[in-house]
Protein backbone atom coordinates (compact mmCIF):
# COMPACT_ATOMS: atom_id res chain seq x y z
CA UNK A 1 0.00 0.00 0.00
CA UNK A 2 2.69 2.46 0.70
CA UNK A 3 4.27 1.52 -2.50
CA UNK A 4 1.24 2.75 -4.37
CA UNK A 5 0.84 5.99 -1.98
CA UNK A 6 4.40 6.82 -3.13
CA UNK A 7 3.86 6.31 -6.59
CA UNK A 8 0.78 8.21 -6.59
CA UNK A 9 2.59 11.23 -5.34
CA UNK A 10 5.05 11.12 -8.29
CA UNK A 11 3.96 11.73 -11.98
CA UNK A 12 3.16 9.41 -14.67
CA UNK A 13 5.57 9.24 -17.22
CA UNK A 14 5.89 7.04 -20.31
CA UNK A 15 8.77 4.76 -20.04
CA UNK A 16 10.60 2.34 -22.74
CA UNK A 17 12.66 -0.46 -22.71
CA UNK A 18 15.84 -0.59 -24.67
CA UNK A 19 16.75 -2.12 -28.01
CA UNK A 20 19.59 -3.89 -29.36
CA UNK A 21 20.27 -3.08 -33.10
CA UNK A 22 17.74 -1.54 -34.12
CA UNK A 23 16.03 1.83 -33.25
CA UNK A 24 14.06 2.25 -30.39
CA UNK A 25 10.41 1.98 -31.00
CA UNK A 26 7.92 4.83 -30.95
CA UNK A 27 5.89 4.59 -27.79
CA UNK A 28 4.85 8.27 -27.41
CA UNK A 29 1.06 9.19 -28.24
CA UNK A 30 -0.50 6.93 -26.10
CA UNK A 31 -4.15 8.60 -25.66
CA UNK A 32 -6.74 7.95 -23.04
CA UNK A 33 -10.14 9.81 -23.50
CA UNK A 34 -14.08 8.91 -22.72
CA UNK A 35 -16.98 9.95 -25.21
CA UNK A 36 -19.09 10.41 -21.55
CA UNK A 37 -17.37 12.75 -19.63
CA UNK A 38 -18.56 16.26 -19.35
CA UNK A 39 -15.53 18.45 -19.54
CA UNK A 40 -13.95 17.05 -16.82
CA UNK A 41 -16.84 15.40 -15.07
CA UNK A 42 -18.07 12.09 -14.85
CA UNK A 43 -21.74 12.11 -15.53
CA UNK A 44 -24.23 10.70 -12.70
CA UNK A 45 -24.94 7.50 -15.26
CA UNK A 46 -21.52 5.89 -14.22
CA UNK A 47 -21.58 6.52 -10.46
CA UNK A 48 -23.41 5.12 -7.78
CA UNK A 49 -25.84 7.69 -7.94
CA UNK A 50 -27.11 6.56 -11.59
CA UNK A 51 -26.58 3.03 -13.55
CA UNK A 52 -23.20 2.73 -11.80
CA UNK A 53 -21.67 1.03 -15.26
CA UNK A 54 -18.37 1.65 -16.29
CA UNK A 55 -17.70 4.65 -18.98
CA UNK A 56 -16.67 3.79 -22.32
CA UNK A 57 -12.99 4.27 -22.91
CA UNK A 58 -10.99 5.12 -25.79
CA UNK A 59 -7.40 4.53 -26.47
CA UNK A 60 -5.70 5.66 -29.19
CA UNK A 61 -1.63 5.59 -30.18
CA UNK A 62 -1.05 2.29 -29.06
CA UNK A 63 2.51 1.43 -29.27
CA UNK A 64 2.91 -1.42 -32.17
CA UNK A 65 5.41 -3.15 -29.42
CA UNK A 66 2.63 -3.48 -26.87
CA UNK A 67 1.11 -6.95 -26.62
CA UNK A 68 -2.07 -6.01 -24.17
CA UNK A 69 -3.54 -3.41 -22.34
CA UNK A 70 -4.37 -2.99 -19.07
CA UNK A 71 -6.36 -0.14 -16.93
CA UNK A 72 -6.72 0.75 -13.60
CA UNK A 73 -9.30 3.35 -12.21
CA UNK A 74 -8.28 5.01 -9.19
CA UNK A 75 -10.13 7.36 -6.47
CA UNK A 76 -7.19 10.27 -5.91
CA UNK A 77 -8.43 10.09 -2.02
CA UNK A 78 -5.86 11.28 0.42
CA UNK A 79 -2.51 10.14 0.11
CA UNK A 80 -3.50 6.28 -0.80
CA UNK A 81 -5.54 6.20 -4.17
CA UNK A 82 -8.39 3.73 -3.92
CA UNK A 83 -8.19 1.14 -6.75
CA UNK A 84 -12.01 1.19 -8.55
CA UNK A 85 -11.33 -0.72 -11.17
CA UNK A 86 -8.78 -2.96 -12.67
CA UNK A 87 -8.89 -4.89 -16.07
CA UNK A 88 -6.17 -5.97 -17.61
CA UNK A 89 -5.44 -8.48 -21.55
CA UNK A 90 -7.10 -6.35 -23.28
CA UNK A 91 -6.05 -7.05 -27.19
CA UNK A 92 -3.18 -4.28 -28.09
CA UNK A 93 -4.60 -2.19 -31.39
CA UNK A 94 -3.85 1.01 -32.87
CA UNK A 95 -7.23 2.19 -31.57
CA UNK A 96 -9.40 0.41 -28.87
CA UNK A 97 -12.71 1.20 -27.93
CA UNK A 98 -13.95 -0.15 -24.38
CA UNK A 99 -17.88 0.30 -24.54
CA UNK A 100 -19.72 1.27 -21.27
CA UNK A 101 -20.94 -1.21 -18.72
CA UNK A 102 -18.85 -3.73 -19.01
CA UNK A 103 -19.84 -6.58 -16.72
CA UNK A 104 -18.52 -7.55 -13.20
CA UNK A 105 -17.71 -11.06 -15.13
CA UNK A 106 -14.19 -12.31 -13.89
CA UNK A 107 -13.80 -12.43 -17.80
CA UNK A 108 -16.35 -10.12 -19.73
CA UNK A 109 -17.20 -11.51 -22.80
CA UNK A 110 -16.17 -7.63 -24.29
CA UNK A 111 -13.88 -7.01 -24.43
CA UNK A 112 -12.27 -10.02 -26.03
CA UNK A 113 -10.10 -11.93 -23.56
CA UNK A 114 -10.02 -9.59 -20.72
CA UNK A 115 -10.00 -10.18 -17.23
CA UNK A 116 -11.08 -8.39 -13.99
CA UNK A 117 -9.50 -8.19 -10.79
CA UNK A 118 -10.67 -6.78 -7.51
CA UNK A 119 -11.12 -3.43 -6.40
CA UNK A 120 -10.29 -2.16 -2.96
CA UNK A 121 -13.72 -2.87 -1.91
CA UNK A 122 -12.78 -7.04 -2.94
CA UNK A 123 -15.81 -7.26 -5.71
CA UNK A 124 -14.80 -7.84 -9.00
CA UNK A 125 -15.26 -5.24 -11.54
CA UNK A 126 -15.98 -0.87 -11.46
CA UNK A 127 -17.19 0.10 -8.72
CA UNK A 128 -18.61 3.34 -9.66
CA UNK A 129 -17.64 6.69 -7.32
CA UNK A 130 -19.65 6.74 -4.37
CA UNK A 131 -18.14 9.41 -2.00
CA UNK A 132 -20.10 10.59 1.32
CA UNK A 133 -18.63 14.27 1.45
CA UNK A 134 -20.11 17.57 -0.50
CA UNK A 135 -17.68 18.58 -2.78
CA UNK A 136 -16.15 17.01 -5.80
CA UNK A 137 -14.18 13.88 -5.20
CA UNK A 138 -11.18 13.48 -8.00
CA UNK A 139 -10.43 9.99 -9.62
CA UNK A 140 -8.53 8.61 -12.39
CA UNK A 141 -8.47 6.26 -15.36
CA UNK A 142 -4.78 4.83 -16.40
CA UNK A 143 -4.14 2.92 -19.04
CA UNK A 144 -0.97 1.04 -19.17
CA UNK A 145 0.58 -0.39 -22.71
CA UNK A 146 2.34 -3.94 -22.20
CA UNK A 147 4.55 -6.13 -24.25
CA UNK A 148 3.11 -9.12 -22.91
CA UNK A 149 -0.20 -10.21 -21.16
CA UNK A 150 -0.45 -10.61 -17.11
CA UNK A 151 -0.31 -13.89 -16.02
CA UNK A 152 -2.43 -13.53 -13.37
CA UNK A 153 -5.80 -15.31 -12.21
CA UNK A 154 -9.46 -13.24 -12.82
CA UNK A 155 -10.01 -11.65 -9.50
CA UNK A 156 -5.97 -10.57 -8.58
CA UNK A 157 -5.65 -7.64 -6.37
CA UNK A 158 -3.97 -4.53 -6.78
CA UNK A 159 -0.97 -5.23 -4.99
CA UNK A 160 -0.69 -8.60 -7.06
CA UNK A 161 -1.27 -6.62 -10.48
CA UNK A 162 1.07 -4.23 -9.30
CA UNK A 163 3.49 -6.80 -8.37
CA UNK A 164 3.36 -8.80 -11.18
CA UNK A 165 4.11 -5.89 -13.78
CA UNK A 166 7.23 -4.68 -11.38
CA UNK A 167 8.41 -8.32 -11.62
CA UNK A 168 7.27 -9.80 -14.81
CA UNK A 169 6.83 -7.25 -17.54
CA UNK A 170 8.37 -3.68 -18.22
CA UNK A 171 5.65 -1.67 -19.10
CA UNK A 172 5.84 0.37 -22.69
CA UNK A 173 3.98 3.49 -22.03
CA UNK A 174 1.22 4.56 -19.98
CA UNK A 175 -1.21 7.90 -20.07
CA UNK A 176 -4.01 9.06 -17.11
CA UNK A 177 -7.19 10.42 -17.65
CA UNK A 178 -8.11 12.29 -14.79
CA UNK A 179 -11.66 13.59 -14.09
CA UNK A 180 -14.26 14.24 -10.90
CA UNK A 181 -17.27 13.40 -9.83
CA UNK A 182 -19.66 16.34 -7.99
CA UNK A 183 -21.69 13.84 -6.00
CA UNK A 184 -23.94 16.35 -4.20
CA UNK A 185 -24.64 19.23 -6.85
Amino acid sequence: MRRRALLASIPLAATGGCTIGSERPDIEGLQLSSPALDGETLPRRYSCDGAGISPPLRIEGVPEVAASIAIVGEWLRSYTPQTIWLLWGIPAEPSIELPEGIPPDRRPDSPTSAVHGSNDEGEIGYRPPCHETPDHQEYRFIARALPERLSLEPGADREAFDTAIETELSEISSTTLRFRYDRFD
